[in-house]
C-alpha cells in the first residue's frame, strides 16, 4: 500500500513536471494537469460578456477593476488572493499569465516579489481554482485590449516602410548632404509618419536664362544654378508628385552671377533671376528654365548602363 502511494505521488509529480501551463478551455480551466471547474460567477464565458467590450474599447483598467469586484467574494477566503486583486486594481502593465514550474503553477512568475504559487501536490481548493481562473481571464483581457494597438502599430509600420520606399524611389532625389539634413527630422519611432515636406540645401541645377529686358535680341544664357535653401511639399497620397520653392544663385559666361527664386513642380523648374548689367547695360531680369541636375545625371547613368548592356550583346 505504501509503495502504491509512493508510485502515485511520483506519477503525479512527473505529470505536473511535464504538464503544459494552465489555460482556459471553454468554461473550464486546465490547472495542474487536470480539468477543473471555476465557481459559477467566474465562468469565463460569463466574464467575457461583461468585460470584453471594455477591453476592446481600450478601457482595460475598467475591465480589470470590474473583474476584481466580481472575484472579490469568490476568492476572499484565500489569503493569497488579496495580492492578485490588489494588482488587478493597479495592474501597471503586468502580465497575469499562469506558468508551470515543476510541481507548481505560478501567477506572476516573472515578478518574484509578487509571485503566487499554487502547489499541484497539495489539495486543490476551490478558491485556488478561482484565483487561477481570475488570473487567466485577466491575461486574456490584456491580450484582447492590446491586440487593436498591436494591429494599429503593424499597420503604421507597414505604411511607414511603404512611404520610405516610395520617397527613395519616386520622390525628389536627394544629394548626400540633403539626405543628412532631412534624416535629422526622422522620428526615433518607426511607427511615426514620414515627413511630407523635404528641405532643399545647396542643390545644383542646370538651365537656360532668357533676358526679359532685351526681347529683341533673344538673349539666351546657358547657366549653372545653385539652390542655397528651399523646400518641396509632397502632394497626394504618395511621394511621386510635389511642388516647392527655393532661393537660387546662377552663373553664366556672359552675364556673370545672378540671384533670385525658383518654383518647382515635380522635376520642372522655372524661376526669375536678376543679373547686374555689364558696362553700359542696365540690370536685367532673366527667366530661368531649369533642369534638375540629379535627375538628369541619373537618367544619363541609366542610359549608359542600357548601352553597356546592348554593347555586351553585340560582342
Amino acid at each position: 500500500m505504501r509503495i502504491a502511494r509512493i508510485l502515485a505521488a511520483a506519477s503525479l509529480a512527473l505529470g505536473a513536471t511535464l504538464a503544459a501551463g494552465a489555460d482556459l478551455r471553454g468554461d473550464s480551466i486546465y490547472l495542474c494537469d487536470a480539468l477543473r471547474q471555476p465557481s459559477a460567477r467566474l465562468k469565463p464565458s460569463e466574464l467575457a460578456l461583461q468585460l470584453n467590450s471594455l477591453a476592446r474599447d481600450g478601457k482595460l483598467g475598467a475591465a480589470y477593476a470590474r473583474l476584481a469586484a466580481i472575484a472579490d467574494d469568490a476568492v476572499s477566503h484565500e489569503v493569497r488572493a488579496r495580492r492578485v486583486l490588489a494588482l488587478l486594481r493597479n495592474p501597471d502593465n503586468r502580465s497575469f499569465a499562469v506558468a508551470p514550474d515543476r510541481t507548481s503553477e505560478k501567477i506572476f512568475s516573472a515578478a518574484p516579489a509578487d509571485t503566487v504559487t499554487i502547489d499541484c501536490l497539495a489539495t486543490m481548493t476551490q478558491p485556488l481554482v478561482d484565483l487561477a481562473t481570475v488570473a487567466l481571464v485577466a491575461e486574456r483581457l490584456r491580450v484582447e485590449g492590446e491586440l487593436p494597438l498591436l494591429q494599429a502599430r503593424a499597420a503604421n509600420l507597414k505604411k511607414a516602410a511603404r512611404d520610405a520606399e516610395d520617397l527613395l524611389q519616386n520622390g525628389l532625389a536627394m544629394w548626400p548632404w540633403e539626405l543628412w539634413l532631412n534624416g535629422l527630422r526622422l522620428s526615433k519611432k518607426d511607427s511615426d509618419p514620414l515627413f511630407r515636406t523635404q528641405w532643399v540645401l545647396m542643390r545644383p541645377a542646370a538651365g537656360i536664362e532668357i533676358d526679359t529686358y532685351s526681347q529683341a535680341s533673344a538673349d539666351l544664357q546657358a547657366s549653372v544654378a545653385l539652390e542655397p535653401l528651399g523646400f518641396v511639399r509632397y502632394r497626394g497620397e504618395g511621394y511621386s508628385h510635389w511642388w516647392g520653392a527655393s532661393l537660387v544663385i546662377t552663373a553664366s559666361s556672359s552675364r556673370g552671377a545672378g540671384y533670385g527664386g525658383l518654383f518647382r513642380w515635380d522635376n520642372y523648374v522655372i524661376g526669375v533671376t536678376r543679373h547686374k548689367g555689364q558696362g553700359s547695360q542696365p540690370d536685367s531680369n532673366f527667366l530661368l528654365v531649369g533642369v534638375d541636375l540629379y535627375d538628369l545625371l541619373n537618367k544619363k547613368r541609366t542610359e549608359l548602363k542600357d548601352w553597356d548592356g546592348f554593347a555586351a550583346l553585340l560582342k
